[in-house]
């Protein structure tokens, strides 16, 4: 697997309608580390991978670059119900809490 690159991981994660926090209440890494991923800064090449992994098991397909053509997402869940992003259900609540003002 070619990893995807940093843009094209956010373009997943905002394909499947997933926040950053819903992709750490779910998939169990930091939001920082997302963020971090997202970015394109230096992290741990398993949390890239597993990532990636993650958005493949939700329903997304990376399609690498070929015939002069760059990068490709398509969300399988849209495939029947161009409204359904994702077949997670209800998220569990984000660890973070909300302040209000």
């Amino acid at each position: 697997m070619r990893p995807a690159p940093p843009k094209i991981l956010k373009i997943a994660r905002e394909f499947l309608g997933l926040s950053q926090d819903d992709v750490e209440a779910v998939f169990g890494v930091s939001r920082k580390t997302i963020q971090r991923l997202e970015r394109g800064d230096n992290v741990v090449v398993h949390y890239a991978n597993s990532l990636q992994s993650f958005y493949e098991a939700q329903g997304i397909e990376f399609v690498q670059p070929a015939d002069g053509k760059g990068w490709g997402v398509f969300n399988a869940n849209t495939r029947d119900d161009p409204n359904s992003l994702n077949t997670l259900g209800v998220l569990p609540p984000s660890k973070r809490t909300k302040t209000t003002n």
